[in-house]
């Protein structure tokens, strides 16, 4: 098999072509400029797979609907006959006219998109049609440069052509001829090629425009809904939410719902797959292990030096993918709604108890992303405290190895004989949101150093140590908070959003450990690396007395310029972080970009208490949290544009070059 690649002949010889090659095979051919064959990969890859989604999004929409009952019955009995719970070839694509007939239905009802602009380039006289009710004269004259509007929504919804349903869903309308008026022909289903367009219709229905301008992947757009809408019928049932049938819409380049279709869905296996013993059927999963990557060894070897070692971001980009098929193979989320809802909300209030700054974060999410991350949050906070809780001085290594094996069950979805509803809620997110392992056992072995570590020689020792026990975070969340597909439309993209995502848990880990250097030297603990302090001429023994005796060396210059040394080291993570925030899901950029503000701002805190973080812990005041929020907001805002200007460039479909 050739990735990435494409056969073609010419005489008889096979010659392979990668993709790049083929660009630029086909432009040369074509004698297509750089920026036209650009805007034509845009528009393929955007526009098409926009107005595809919106097309199923109404179909559905139409289909649930009581008074459609009969259209979806048929087209899931169109299904069933044909398909026998198979997944459809294309041949098989083309045996579903009932199907078809419920997209182009959509798609008449609500036009993508919904207005065409069209330039008279020499001018021209047009017949009046019978739309035309205010026009006295036979013609209408366009003048050379003038714009038309073309609004097909009020088109494709006239009563004068469509009869007095035109604004009713009615698939069935397809099968008949309708009669002409005045100049307009009417439409005639025999001449009617794959689909009714706009020639069968005489230019009353445009559903991929028409003339030189319209879509060249019209039949591709239908054969890719197709595909999706079969998917969809034979694994589900849909019906509108409870309070939710009345879905407002909104208009741009496309037609779209203004705040998503909310659905209740329900497995559904189709009659004859289930007479005929065939098809899709349910899998036993009990007892599968998820085939995901696991780290070899017992907690107690990842201290080794050996092992004291970061993932690297390709790595975690292909648990992420492995991952994803994993969960399609679990079993179905079982009916707890009470028990989930008193898991979610015990790990709501110790997120919003423990973690002010991060709970606020949290606020910015969507509700099924807040739940999940306070379940994270909830779980990094129980692994916390077994090595720095009330009871840390009875934690083992043997604890920590009982710990990690409460964790493989979590990870196979098995729910722990006590009960606890944390784990309830982490099987749940699990299910949810694909959560990858690995950060949480790089965690566990965080703990471990932490049992067994009260300095740090280097900072590469340290940066593991920040990684696992922060850094990770990162990547526990990131599949909550999504990769925009657009700005991850390669695999080093994606791994440099993973990358950036390890960057804010060591950036945030890094202000804890400078924030807190008096207080965790009366614990006996020195974080910062023991060989930045010989660097700047200062002793352990210095930090551990001016821990304990208000007014020692916070004053020195020594003692400044090695907290500058620091600070700029993790104000360069915040940096990387900050960048690589455009790669997360647009709706979720701005929690992120909160916490980031409102942690960094620690560092600007210390600076402003003359860096005594030996005797005074470093805080952020609400109405200061705030107005970096709304700084926060702004950056987004200029997220978006990058993200914008990224598409617009082309820079997301650009391979990076191996050095």
């Amino acid at each position: 098999m050739v990735t990435g690649s494409v056969v073609t002949t010419i005489d008889g010889l096979c010659i392979v072509l990668s993709s790049d090659l083929v660009m630029l095979f086909l432009s040369v051919l074509l004698r297509i400029s750089d920026g036209q064959l650009r805007d034509d990969l845009m528009t393929l890859l955007i526009a098409g797979h926009e107005t595809t989604a919106a097309m199923l999004t109404w179909t559905l929409y139409e289909l649930e609907k009581p008074e459609s009952a009969v259209f979806l019955r048929e087209v899931q009995e169109e299904i069933d006959t044909v398909l026998e719970g198979r997944s459809p070839t294309f041949e098989e694509l083309t045996q579903l006219p009932a199907l078809r007939a419920c997209l182009l239905e959509a798609l008449r009802l609500y036009p993508e998109p919904p207005l065409l602009i069209r330039r008279c380039i020499a001018g021209d006289d047009v017949a009046v049609g019978p739309l035309c009710h205010d026009v006295e004269s036979e013609t209408v004259s366009f003048l050379p440069g003038q714009d038309i509007f073309i609004s097909t929504w009020s088109l494709q919804r006239s009563e004068t052509l469509w009869g007095e349903d035109a604004s009713s869903f009615n698939p069935h309308r397809w099968k008949e001829k309708l009669n002409g008026n005045g100049l307009w022909q009417g439409y005639s289903p025999e001449k009617s090629t794959n689909y009714p367009d706009e020639r069968a219709t005489d230019y009353a229905f445009l559903p991929f425009g028409a003339g030189s301008r319209k879509c060249v992947g019209d039949n591709f757009a239908l054969l890719e809904a197709e595909a999706v809408l079969v998917a969809l019928l034979q694994r589900f049932e849909f019906k509108a939410s409870v309070g939710k049938r009345n879905v407002e819409m909104t208009t741009g380049a496309t037609i779209h719902t203004a705040g998503g279709l909310m659905m209740e869905v329900k497995k559904r296996t189709d009659r004859r797959a289930k007479k005929h013993g065939e098809g899709r059927k349910e899998v036993d999963v009990k007892g599968v292990v998820s085939m995901e990557k696991k780290l070899r060894g017992t907690v107690a070897q990842r201290i080794e030096p050996e092992a004291l070692v970061v993932p690297t971001a390709k790595e975690l980009r292909m648990l992420f993918t492995a991952q994803k098929e994993d969960v399609r193979k679990l079993s179905p989320t079982p009916e707890l709604f009470e028990a989930l809802e008193k898991a979610y909300k015990q790990c709501q209030e110790v997120t919003k108890e423990y973690s002010k700054t991060f709970y606020l974060g949290s606020q910015l999410l969507d509700q099924d992303e807040q739940r999940v991350v306070w379940a994270i949050y909830n779980w990094c906070r129980s692994t916390d405290e077994l090595v720095d809780g009330p009871e840390a001085a009875n934690t083992t290594m043997a604890d920590l190895e009982e710990w990690e094996e409460r964790l493989n069950r979590i990870f196979q979805l098995q729910v722990p004989a006590d009960g606890d509803p944390a784990d309830l809620a982490m099987v749940d997110s699990i299910r949810k949101f694909s959560l990858i392992q690995r950060p949480f056992q790089d965690m566990v072995g965080g703990m471990a150093m932490d049992l067994v570590k009260e300095r740090y020689a280097t900072f590469y020792e340290l940066e593991v140590y920040c990684y696992r026990v922060a850094g990770t975070v990162g990547i526990m969340t990131l599949p909550v908070l999504g990769f925009d597909p657009m700005q991850n439309f390669t695999e080093e993209l994606q791994e440099e959003t993973i990358a950036a995502a390890m960057s804010l848990g060591v950036a945030f880990q890094l202000t804890n450990i400078l924030r807190d250097v008096g207080e965790d030297a009366r614990r006996g603990r020195i974080y910062v690396p023991l060989e930045d302090l010989t660097r700047f001429g200062i002793t352990e023994d210095e930090v551990l007395e001016a821990s304990q005796t208000e007014g020692l060396l916070y004053h020195e210059k020594k003692w400044k310029d090695f907290m500058e040394f620091q600070m700029q080291r993790c104000e360069e993570e915040y940096e990387n972080a900050k960048a690589g925030i455009v790669g997360l899901s647009e709706v979720n950029r701005l929690g992120v970009m909160a916490a980031l503000y409102v942690y960094g701002d620690i560092l600007h805190r210390i600076r402003e208490n003359n860096y005594d973080n030996l005797s005074r812990r470093a805080y952020v005041p609400f109405i200061d949290k705030v107005f970096l929020m709304g700084k926060a907001w702004l950056k987004c805002q200029e997220l978006k544009k990058v993200a914008q200007e990224n598409i617009r460039s082309g820079k997301v479909f650009t391979r990076r070059k191996e050095h």
